[in-house]
């Protein structure tokens, strides 16, 4: 009895199911109204199917009425013929055309009989030509809205007009072939016979007419309440969901609204606005949640304060600290290459003169040490030049617009002697304009040229390519050759400063061309690599950022 107190209690209380919403978890508020919302798509979906199902069935009795009719009218006319002509092709035609009619006939026979054998009732409909899968549609139709006015019309004309066929028309038929076929046939019997045909045919066409007009009718009819019904079904999944959406989003969005401005009043540095939580679902946890957590950072924030302050002051000293190192770094390298110049050339000018005094007048063990002495000279010069060079690299920090095609063709006729005399080939596109330093520019063409003409293959004039290529922002330059190729193992190795793959009996240099446009590439935030295969020539890219 207590219980049942309680019961009535509630419900005299009354039920709010937006209030239920409203204090329920957000994953419960989400599968309610997804739930809600599936259930009345799904009754929706039915409905629709329903209604195809049912509009589908009447086309198929249309369309099987026009079966019927064209097959009555065929047999007809093939029954007249056969008068004519007696000619038993004529008669057999007549019969063929018949059997549209006879299977419908049975289908309608085992529809009207209290218990339905379904399997007969198929067999008819696919005798009388339906399309099988359009069968079980129509007995549905029949047996589910015999009793709607529109449907019953149509079923009443068909029962006529299959009464008609069954009681006079193939008994008519019948008749006459008898009479063509008895020996005593008479004309004036013949024609007797077909005098029947003409009235026939009119009352069928009589009953095909009022079987389609109350299909007709019946489409139309079924089409409206079917619209109808989509209608109310539709404008209730669309008020539902409205209505479910806007409660559930208002309860989240006044919480979450609360919470943004708390967070607001966070970033601005306000750390005594506070949330308040308007219910307890995850919402209201999340409000609490976020007022614990700012006064957290309120403590963290002094924290953090003092500690940027001491990092700022370590990372600007460390800055500074890097910045006079390198400076150190970059003077250190420009000042001895250059000042290593200067006893290298007193030295070589020393030996040059002893070369002119005394080479050939001394033993020839002298003559070989001077001329030893002087290509360590040589080389020495060429080594501290490129580490001259080296060391200037990106020393004028001012980039401007340049032509590439105009630097490749400046690089092309300082290096016209040597082009002629190895008989290179240059094959070149049309490069771009682009933001460069033009030296480093001009120097990383001259060096990946010159060793594209140095390391030729012996008998092979130089044939090299110069292309280049927008990719994602940056200009990838290709330069390709057909020279000896380079080893895959080598292929990082090459742009590390000071790295020969080869004697200098072999192949003159310092070993330091390659590092010189890696350091260029980067310069230009690009970076330079190699495709190589031994004997098959070399392919070098090197990228430009596009500023």
């Amino acid at each position: 009895m207590l219980v049942r107190a309680k019961i009535v209690e509630y419900l005299m209380k009354g039920f709010s199911l937006f209030g239920y919403i409203r204090n329920i978890s957000i994953a419960k508020k989400l599968y309610f109204t997804v739930g809600i919302m599936a259930l009345l798509i799904a009754i929706e979906l039915v409905v629709l199917f329903f209604s195809i199902n049912a509009l589908s069935s009447v086309r198929a009795y249309v369309g099987g009425e026009g079966l019927w009719s064209k097959a009555q009218k065929d047999a007809m006319y093939q029954l007249l013929t056969y008068a004519r002509t007696r000619n038993e092709a004529d008669y057999r035609k007549f019969t063929e055309y018949m059997k549209v009619p006879i299977g419908d006939h049975k289908t309608l026979l085992e529809l009207n009989k209290p218990k339905t054998d379904l399997r007969i009732a198929k067999q008819g409909f696919v005798e009388g030509r339906n399309d099988p899968g359009d069968v079980d549609g129509m007995i549905k139709l029949f047996r589910r809205f015999g009793d709607n006015s529109y449907i019953h019309k149509a079923i009443v004309a068909w029962t006529r007009a299959d009464k008609l066929i069954t009681e006079e028309f193939i008994p008519l038929g019948e008749r006459l072939h008898l009479e063509i076929q008895s020996p005593n046939s008479s004309r004036d019997r013949i024609e007797n016979i077909l005098d029947n045909i003409d009235p026939l045919n009119s009352k069928l066409t009589i009953c095909e007419d009022e079987f389609s007009f109350a299909l007709g009718e019946g489409s139309r009819w079924l089409e409206n309440v079917i619209l109808k019904l989509l209608l109310i079904v539709a404008l209730t999944v669309e008020c539902t969901g409205l209505l479910l959406a806007i409660t559930v989003s208002r309860g989240i969005q006044k919480g979450l609204s609360e919470i943004l401005l708390s967070a607001k009043a966070v970033t601005r540095g306000d750390f005594t606005r506070k949330a308040r939580a308007f219910s307890g679902d995850e919402i209201g946890i999340l409000a609490n949640t976020f007022n614990r957590m700012a006064i957290e950072l309120e403590k963290l924030q002094l924290e953090i304060t003092r500690a940027n302050v001491n990092l700022e002051r370590t990372v600007e000293l460390r800055t500074l600290e890097l910045e006079s190192k390198n400076k150190e770094l970059e003077q250190f390298a420009y000042v001895a290459s250059h000042d290593l110049q200067e006893p290298i050339r007193t030295t070589a000018g020393f030996v040059e003169l002893l070369k002119k005094h005394y080479y050939g007048k001394l033993d020839k063990n002298a003559d070989k040490y001077i001329d030893y002495i002087l290509q360590s000279s040589d080389r020495m010069k060429t080594l501290i030049k490129d580490l001259l060079d080296y060391s200037r690299i990106g020393r004028q920090k001012e980039s401007k617009l340049v032509d590439c095609s105009v630097v490749l063709k400046e690089v092309l006729a300082d290096m016209d002697k040597s082009i002629r005399e190895s008989e290179t080939m240059i094959v070149r596109e049309d490069l771009p304009m682009i933001k460069a330093y033009p030296t480093e520019l001009k120097l990383l063409f001259q060096n990946l040229i010159t060793n594209a003409i140095k390391f030729r293959k012996p008998g092979t004039p130089p044939l090299i390519d110069v292309s280049a290529t927008r990719r994602n922002g940056l200009w990838e330059f290709t330069i390709r050759d057909n020279g000896i190729g380079i080893d895959a193992k080598y292929h990082e190795r090459i742009f590390v400063i000071f790295q020969r793959l080869h004697t200098r009996s072999e192949y003159d240099g310092s070993g330091i061309g390659l590092a010189h446009c890696k350091k260029i590439a980067e310069l230009h935030d690009g970076k330079i690599w190699v495709d190589s295969v031994p004997g098959e020539g070399s392919t070098f890219h090197f990228t430009i950022n596009e500023r």
